[in-house]
């Protein structure tokens, strides 16, 4: 099995759980639950909903914990499953959500506020740019989230939502091209703004 794809901490949550460690499955929940929890309110509209979506989800993984040291990309694997019981629990409007997918959702964006340093704004260039973000097409917004905000990889994101990386690329650009207007940023500045967004991707 590859481990390049792996970090090696998630690596070894992995090999402990298999093994029945329940420390390291509280720290792997700990770890993914509650960016989980968003990503499948994106998809249901329903708090509870996606509480018991997640539940499920890691309900099952230790229910199959000897086979969780198989799993390449855990992160991947568990937003992938998160998805399908997301869906899932929709019933019938699943359907429509996997042929039109994410073009109807209204994903949450956290404030990005936490690393200010990085993008050295103001406190109204940060308003400026939060709306901006709320306001971008919904699969728009649900990637930026996922690379923003999850760190994932455009690689990552492409799998979870099963559409190419040239679409997450474009969409991307799209992004910072609708926060560098609402911020006044000239283009090789907006180039720069994207590195820092998209960081870890190449």
């Amino acid at each position: 099995m590859p481990e390049g794809n792996i970090e090696p901490d998630i690596r070894l949550l992995q090999l402990q759980i298999a093994v029945g460690n329940q420390k390291a499955f509280s720290d792997l929940y700990a770890r993914f639950s509650k960016r989980l929890l968003a990503f499948s309110h994106s998809l249901v509209h329903a708090h509870e909903i996606a509480e018991e979506v997640v539940e499920d989800v890691f309900v099952g993984i230790w229910g199959r914990r000897e086979e969780i040291a198989k799993i390449d990309n855990l992160a991947v694997y568990l937003y992938v499953a998160v998805k399908n019981r997301s869906l899932n629990r929709l019933s019938e409007k699943a359907k429509s959500l996997i042929t039109q997918p994410y073009d109807l959702l209204e994903p949450q964006i956290e404030a990005l506020n936490e690393d200010p340093h990085s993008i050295m704004v103001t406190a109204e260039m940060l308003a400026r740019m939060n709306s901006a973000i709320e306001n971008l097409p919904p699969r728009c917004k649900m990637i930026f989230k996922l690379i923003r905000e999850d760190s994932l990889r455009y690689k990552e994101v492409a799998e979870i939502l099963n559409i190419s990386v040239n679409t997450i690329d474009a969409q991307m650009a799209i992004a910072v091209k609708r926060i560098s207007e609402a911020l006044g940023i000239k283009k090789f500045e907006a180039k720069t703004l994207r590195k820092q967004i998209s960081k870890g991707n190449n």
